[in-house]
This record gives structure tokens, sequence and C-alpha cells, in this order.
């Protein structure tokens, strides 16, 4: 709503929460990537930050609790390995190789929910019109458009907009039935 506003309102373009809410895709990718269309949940599990970050054995659970075809989507090395583990943990969890941002794209737009911290990848469900789970603990979710489809799930810390917490773990609180709820409820 901010950023619409930033760039419509020197415009002289009007818009409201009705019209966000049914807004058309606008991330698009030309990737060549096979992905199962609309067949599996995707999985966000990095961040800038470690108290950002939500417990990868708590994502175990959701995919258990689910079962649901999960993919975990990784960007470094130390996600590769905790994508792997997470793999290892549950037979509905599955990982892939590294991929570019296209490719990203490409799976996040083909997926049927994604679930993830607030890092890029996470608000790329927005653009893409895909339900969404944003997991946030130091972070303001004031930054981010709920809509029926995209959800926010925040811990109880209290945020300072000025001077963001980065100690502030309170991301392992959200309860992993919260997420379930919402999730069985966006599919």
């Amino acid at each position: 709503d901010r950023n619409l506003r930033v760039i419509c309102n020197p415009l002289a373009i009007s818009f409201n929460s009705i019209d966000i809410e049914n807004k058309d895709p606008f991330l698009f990718s030309d990737s060549k990537i096979k992905v199962d269309k609309g067949r599996y949940i995707v999985f966000i599990i990095g961040s800038t930050w470690a108290s950002r970050n939500y417990p990868i054995e708590k994502f175990v659970e959701v995919a258990d609790l689910l079962q649901k075809n999960c993919i975990v989507l990784w960007g470094n090395s130390e996600e590769r390995k905790k994508a792997e583990w997470m793999s290892e943990q549950s037979t509905f969890i599955g990982t892939v190789p590294k991929l570019n941002l296209n490719e990203v794209k490409e799976v996040i737009s083909n997926s049927i929910l994604l679930i993830g911290n607030d890092s890029g990848p996470s608000h790329m469900a927005w653009g893409l019109n895909i339900p969404s789970i944003i997991l946030f603990g130091p972070t303001p979710v004031n930054r981010v458009f709920q809509s029926t489809i995209n959800q926010v799930l925040k811990s109880n810390s209290e945020v300072n907009h000025f001077k963001l917490n980065k100690q502030d773990f309170t991301i392992r609180e959200i309860e992993v039935n919260d997420i379930v709820r919402i999730a069985e409820e966006l599919l």
C-alpha cells in the first residue's frame, strides 16, 4: 500500500484495497525449468538474519502435519545443508538444485502455497498471486499488504521500526499448529 502510494500519487493514479487484492500477477519468468504445476508447497527457510529464520525442525513438523509435497528453496551452502537435512527427516520434503532468480519465480508461480520467512523470495508469492504465509519475528508486518490469500504470522515481540533487534529470536515461538491451520484454509 505504501509503495503504491509513493508511485501512484505523483502520477494521479488512484487505487484502493480491492484493486490491490484483485491485481494481476506482475512477476514473470522465462525459465525452462520443469515443475509439477500445482502439486507442491514451497518452503523458504533463509533470510538475511538468523533471528528472522523459523526453525527447520518446525518446518518439518508443518510438512508432516499437512502431508503434502513440499519443496525447500535454498540460496547458499548453509541453507542447502538445512534443506537436505529436512528432506531426510520427512518423506513429504524434497530439495531442488541451486536455482537462479528466474527459476525461483517459476517454482513459486507453479506452487499451491508458499510458507516462508520474511525474505524476498517469500514476498514473490504476493506478486505472483500465490497463496502464502510469511513468518515474522523481529521485523514489522505493516510493510506487507495482507490479502485473502497472502497471510502473515507474527511472533509476540515488540518491534521498534527505527531500531530492529537482530537478537530477537521470538519467531521460534510461532506455533506449528497456527501455520497448519492457516495453510489448510488457504489450500
